[in-house]
């Protein structure tokens, strides 16, 4: 993947540069390289797709929504091949109260997986659609 020069136009289509644009909101949604550990004591490489991903969790808890949706455009555009993003996607749209955009992004995270059935177990839909149920169910309360 190409890096942006901070010179360069803004990838999110602002058509300011990107120093001047998205350029310090990134550098705050970066999380610096740290060797993960199972609960068990097993040791991995923590590789950039796990960092921006686990970095969308770590912006909700912290109420940045504005950085972890900007994160998510980042998974988008740098990990096309991966369904990260929608997933990502699905728990901002649900941290902002989007409730029925984040049942949309939790369906596409399924029909992703559906797509690319010999990347995912049959089981692995399910908590998307208890996700989906729990937020519907939501919704029909709010009425």
């Amino acid at each position: 993947m190409a890096k942006i020069g901070r010179n360069q136009p803004c990838p999110c289509g602002s058509g300011r540069k990107y120093k001047r644009c998205c350029w310090d909101r990134d550098r705050a949604a970066y999380v610096p390289t740290a060797p993960a550990v199972s609960p068990h004591g097993y040791r991995w490489a923590e590789t950039d797709l796990d960092r921006l991903s686990n970095s969308v969790v770590r912006l909700i808890d912290e109420g940045r929504l504005d950085d972890a949706d900007a994160v998510c455009e980042q998974l988008r555009t740098r990990y096309p091949e991966v369904h990260d993003w929608l997933m990502r996607k699905a728990m901002v749209c649900e941290a902002r109260g989007e409730t029925e955009l984040a049942i949309e992004y939790y369906e596409r995270t399924i029909a992703w997986m559906d797509a690319h059935p010999e990347d995912f177990d049959p089981e692995s839909r399910d908590p998307f659609r208890e996700d989906i149920e729990r937020l519907r169910g939501s919704l029909g309360r709010a009425c």
